[in-house]
């Protein structure tokens, strides 16, 4: 399903319930994700509209509690609201999670010996058996990234849940018209052709496109045109190697150590600063919460106008950006 026909859904009033918002795009799952509270009057959120963050569950115990925190609000009936709405964002970190050295494996345990009593399920496996059966009056909905297909739990969910593909477009005319719209945020058009090397440099993968505008606002800065030349001058063909804007995922993942790397490998390559620049700035308009990305936002143009306008050394001024963007 589409991003578009959700909203329907939503508009309607008539959600399923567990949908699973998947794609490499994190701003459009996250936009998409918080569209859903819209199923309940606004007075009414605030009893009936939680969010979890599975990030913050970095290893076993804590996982286990947050699918008992998870499963106890989903099975909660709205207060004075048709439905209850949770939105687990980062999700594929309970779905499918880093095996750590404290994790236990995920074969179910041995049936109880004849004459004994029956053991109590794991968290795990209660989650299991809510998936495969919802509660109706409850939207539960998975936000993640990058997930391990072979995991069982994975699979109820892709099974039971309505998948959502929040990660490309269906037609290069929609594409475009999201490149206008977007532009057009910043006061900026784009020619025709400008976006068809566009397009040709990233595809439809909607992550490609908004990190590779990030890196165009920022280097025609001054300018209301986006050109072909501007295109050829910023993107990056799509068939490089690499899986995106590496430094900008670890600045999403607050790993301060494989950005400083990251950035040193561009560096020594003799990347361009503003394309570099324009990596840090997709990360930092994504972090949470949205304090957070606009402190780092405000950083990001206060970084660019020192490097344009030669206020310090381009290196230092960016390695300083990266550790203030790490910072917890």
């Amino acid at each position: 399903m589409k991003p578009a026909e959700v909203r329907k859904h939503i508009k309607s009033g008539s959600t399923a319930p567990l949908y699973l918002l998947e794609g490499d795009d994190l701003q459009a799952r996250h936009d998409l994700a918080v569209e859903f509270a819209a199923l309940v009057d606004e007075g009414l959120q605030a009893f009936n509209v939680q969010t979890f963050y599975a990030n913050e569950a970095s290893n076993a115990g804590a996982r286990d509690q947050l699918i008992g925190d998870l499963l106890g609000a989903a099975r909660t009936l709205p207060m004075m609201a048709p439905r209850r709405v949770l939105l687990v964002h980062e999700a594929e970190k309970l779905l499918s999670p880093r095996k750590g050295k404290d994790d236990e494996g995920e074969a179910p345990a041995a049936p109880p010996a004849a004459g004994t009593r029956k053991r109590s399920l794991t968290p795990l496996e209660e989650l299991e058996e809510y998936v495969q059966s919802p509660e109706p009056l409850t939207t539960l909905v998975f936000v993640a990234g990058a997930l391990d297909g072979n995991r069982r739990l994975v699979k109820l969910v892709r099974k039971h849940a309505v998948s959502v593909d929040c990660g490309t477009f269906d037609s290069p005319a929609e594409a475009a018209r999201w490149i206008k719209a977007r532009l057009e945020t910043d006061g900026l058009t784009i020619e025709p052709k400008a976006v068809t090397g566009l397009l040709e440099a990233t595809g439809r993968n909607l992550g490609r496109l908004r990190a590779e505008l990030d890196k165009l606002t920022l280097y025609v800065a001054g300018e209301t045109v986006v050109t072909v030349q501007h295109v050829r001058d910023v993107t990056t063909p799509s068939d490089e190697p690499g899986e995106g804007p590496a430094v900008g995922f670890a600045i999403r993942d607050g790993d301060l150590r494989r950005a400083l790397r990251e950035l040193t490998t561009l560096l020594d390559a003799g990347t361009p600063y503003l394309p570099i620049l324009g990596q840090i700035r997709w990360a930092a308009g994504i972090l949470r919460p949205e304090q957070r990305a606009k402190r780092a936002l405000n950083l990001v143009l206060e970084t660019d106008i020192a490097l344009k306008s030669s206020a310090g050394e381009p290196r230092f001024l960016i390695e300083k950006l990266v550790i203030e963007l790490c910072a917890r």
